[in-house]
């Protein structure tokens, strides 16, 4: 008896055979490196804990140390700083403050009539602690000046021993004061040198003076305290 084949079994047959030619193609080309293998991919990143029911707590601690393993801590003290710069600047701006401003001249001096020779004047400038110079020199020395008194008043005035002799300077001063308190107010204090009769250097008086306080034009006269030497005879030079 021959075996009786129908046309699904042929069908059946035809696609099992193009299934397997198919199969042996795609081992092929895997074998021959046309496809790379399929990489298993990263799990997902677990999710963050919960501490006292907070999660933005723990998320604010990963961001900063994200930065600063990115290095943006350096970034972050730098914005810090400034702030607190700008705070400080507020802060002084808001505190009020006055400010003085001196322009004059120091003009002469008087000196007795044995105080013969140039004359030269030093002068410094002291104020408190709240006190601040903006702009200005608070020390310096003047140039040196001679008595314009006549031959004759000058011989008379050794004879007699009467007289005054006034050395002029007109020494110009400038300065910008900024305070927060009237504490301290600036005085100047002012030493006159001269020289002796062996042409030393010594000190021929000194004294101060507080800048005046109400704006306007001013003349402030200094009473120079002169000192005395213990010996006659270094008191005759």
């Amino acid at each position: 008896m021959q075996p009786a084949f129908g046309f699904a079994d042929v069908g059946a047959a035809m696609l099992q055979r193009q299934q397997d030619e198919a199969t042996q193609q795609l081992l092929s080309q895997q074998a021959g490196g046309a496809f790379a293998p399929l990489q298993a991919q990263p799990a997902p990143p677990p999710p963050p804990p919960v501490y006292d029911g907070s999660v933005a707590a723990y998320q604010a601690q990963q961001d900063v140390a994200t930065r600063r393993l990115l290095g943006d801590d350096a970034a972050d003290k730098a914005r810090a700083q400034s702030r607190e710069v700008r705070k400080a600047d507020k802060a002084e701006a808001e505190v009020t403050c006055f400010r003085l401003v001196l322009n004059g001249e120091i003009e002469s001096a008087e000196m007795g009539a044995g105080n013969h020779g140039p004359l030269m004047c030093v002068f410094s400038v002291q104020h408190g602690a709240d006190w601040t110079i903006l702009s200005g020199a608070p020390n310096g020395i003047t140039q040196l000046a001679v008595s314009t008194v006549p031959m004759s008043s000058s011989v008379s005035s050794w004879r007699g021993g009467g007289g005054l002799r006034e050395a002029v300077w007109s020494f110009p001063l400038g300065l910008v004061f900024k305070s927060t308190s009237p504490f301290g107010w600036p005085r100047i204090a002012i030493t006159v040198y001269g020289t002796d009769l062996c042409n030393r250097r010594v000190v021929k008086g000194y004294g101060s003076v507080h800048i005046p306080c109400q704006p306007g034009r001013h003349t402030r006269t200094i009473r120079l305290y002169c000192p005395l030497s213990s010996s006659p005879l270094t008191r005759l030079l």
